[in-house]
């Protein structure tokens, strides 16, 4: 009998392949540069989905943690390397907040995988731009991502506006940097707009010490 998790996660690369697929379409009717640029984001981030899904469903224990002392912010500038030069209307910024700390003991390559699904995410609803931030709060160390889309539909289903796998694996990797006083987190919201409407969606990914 196939999980649910399990399910999801087919559920969320089918849709991943139907996109290549419609975008090698276009490019193979009319070759174009940008089309090519986006048909090869879309690859490599089914690449990513693939690699999530392994290193998520490969521990039947849940993830473990290999911590080691790591710059955040040096950490948000190899994510944004990342997805530049992509061809896509909006540009990702890494901003640099007071009270961000200069060292922080985390897994490098889970926090990697899970900021990468988050600013894929993101991505697909910005308009012109994403910005990544790392800061303390309440313990934790807190990266940020947000766009300015459309924000939250307070009528859909808690889990709309990310994709199945992205937001299991990013659960999952701040739940292997819990301690026993502290738990790692994710949150969702709405950025605060103007005029009654919302300035867009944040995600945030919370590590405990």
């Amino acid at each position: 009998m196939v999980s649910s998790g399990a399910a999801l996660v087919v559920h969320d690369l089918k849709n991943e392949l139907g996109a290549l697929e419609a975008a090698l379409e276009r490019l193979a009717a009319q070759p174009d540069g940008s089309a090519a640029r986006l048909a090869q984001r879309q690859c490599s981030a089914l690449r990513q989905r693939f690699v999530g899904y392994l290193t998520l469903y490969g521990h039947g224990e849940g993830l473990r943690a290999r911590c080691e002392d790591e710059s955040p912010m040096d950490m948000l500038q190899l994510v944004a390397a990342r997805h530049a030069g992509t061809g896509l209307p909006a540009r990702v910024v890494v901003a640099d907040k007071p009270g961000a700390p200069a060292f922080w003991y985390f897994d490098r390559r889970l926090v990697g995988m899970a900021l990468d699904a988050a600013l894929h995410n993101a991505l697909r609803f910005a308009r012109h731009e994403v910005l990544l931030s790392a800061q303390l709060d309440d313990g934790h160390l807190v990266f940020s991502v947000e766009d300015d889309g459309p924000g939250l539909d307070p009528h859909a289903e808690p889990d709309a506006h990310a994709t199945g796998l992205g937001t299991t694996l990013c659960r999952a990797v701040a739940g292997s940097h819990g301690t026993r006083r502290q738990d790692g987190g994710v949150r969702l919201f709405n950025r605060e707009g103007s005029e009654g409407r919302p300035g867009g969606a944040r995600f945030e990914l919370w590590l405990a010490t």
